[in-house]
């Protein structure tokens, strides 16, 4: 919990004196004291609240102040109760120290304000420990039999027998640790009827979403989310619903596939499906880099090879001649060559890889090959309009 958020709570009544700078500081607990120098009882992130018993003169607004600046508090409380009005020497010495000081109304009793930071520090630890566990399903979802799936999913909260979307994502642009991803997506995406589990780090999350969703509503969900948090931008990938779960681990893997191929997507939302690929380019992009890399590799090895060792233009001949449909007159123009020592190197390659020109389905295997050497956000952008 941050004091930004105690602020914002109008049932706390509380006013920021000084200190604008910290409210973004996250509160650890609520620490009630009255002694004049209570660093020795005091940790770092307390949120001390004082009625100012141990005030006396003004050096021990110094000496108060000091202990929490010590100890790194994340603010303080005060009450007028005692003091009737906020001494002049304590609003400086925070001044000095940059600790954000907030009043309490005169009617307001720090047990309040105690039961509220203790009730979200606990919801927080609560959640900080599912996601742990929601880590443990994420970390062996398609390894596992279904059965022990379904466990999992039952210990989370879930519903095995309820649908299920993967979505995988990811920050992009400059760094801003003011969002926690996994955190902001259980906050915007929880609605009734369904069950979240996320899991991840601050940058990059992974949810199921067990129960009433689509993938469209998720895909409007995160644009949604995105819009209301300025400086938050992202890449996601985003699965169809799963009916059962032995389908889970291929969900996950085709949402963290389009998560990869949303990369660099114009605006601060960029979401791929596989309800969205519709070229070649976009479904090469989908498939694991390994794969790619061992497709073209297998089929192309060969050229490269012979082109390393004798410096000749093979694979670059091979692209200009799929490219131009087969066309000889074209490539040899394209490439200052005679038609005869086109027909050459295509003999070569037809050697090297053992495949024909003659063949469509030889031929679209080439040039699929030729292709599959490029990232997925290369072949993003080479199919953008």
């Amino acid at each position: 919990m941050r004091l930004s958020d105690l602020l914002a709570r109008d049932d706390l009544r509380l006013t920021l004196v000084t200190g604008h700078e910290g409210v973004d500081r996250e509160i650890r607990r609520a620490y009630p004291t009255d002694l004049p120098d209570p660093r020795r009882y005091l940790q770092s992130g307390d949120l001390v609240l004082t009625s100012g018993v141990w005030y006396g003169e003004p050096a021990d607004c110094e000496r108060f102040a000091d202990a929490l600046w010590a100890t790194d508090a994340a603010g303080l409380v005060v009450g007028l109760i005692v003091l009737g009005q906020l001494p002049e020497e304590l609003v400086k010495a925070c001044e000095r120290r940059r600790l954000p000081l907030l009043l309490a109304a005169p009617d307001q009793s720090f047990g309040v304000i105690t039961q509220v930071v203790t009730a979200e520090g606990f919801a927080a630890e609560q959640r900080r420990a599912e996601r742990v566990r929601a880590q443990t399903l994420l970390d062996v979802l398609g390894h596992i039999p279904p059965g022990e799936v379904s466990a999992h999913l039952r210990l989370l909260g879930a519903d095995p027998g309820l649908p299920t979307a993967a979505m995988a994502v990811t920050r992009t642009g400059p760094a801003n640790d003011d969002y926690d991803l996994p955190e902001v997506l259980h906050e915007g995406l929880a609605r009734r009827g369904r069950h979240l589990i996320v899991g991840g780090t601050p940058h990059e999350a992974i949810v199921l979403v067990n129960g009433r969703a689509s993938r469209k509503s998720l895909a409007d969900e995160l644009r949604g989310l995105v819009a209301e948090r300025p400086g938050l931008s992202i890449a996601a990938g985003i699965s169809e619903m799963a009916a059962s779960v032995s389908q889970l681990g291929e969900a996950l893997e085709t949402a963290r596939r389009g998560m990869e191929s949303a990369r660099g997507g114009p605006g601060p939302v960029s979401i791929m499906s596989v309800a969205d690929i519709d070229s070649f380019d976009l479904l090469m992009a989908a498939l694991p880099a390994s794969v790619r890399r061992s497709f073209r590799d297998h089929l192309l090895g060969p050229v490269e090879e012979y082109d390393a060792r004798h410096g000749s233009e093979l694979l670059r001949t091979l692209d200009i001649f799929l490219e131009t449909c087969g066309s000889w007159q074209r490539t040899a123009d394209e490439l200052y060559v005679h038609v005869n020592t086109l027909r050459y190197r295509m003999q070569r390659i037809e050697e090297l890889t053992g495949r024909r020109m003659s063949s469509m389905r030889d031929r679209t295997d080439l040039y699929l090959a030729l292709r599959s050497g490029r990232d997925g956000q290369a072949a993003r952008d080479d199919a953008a309009p």
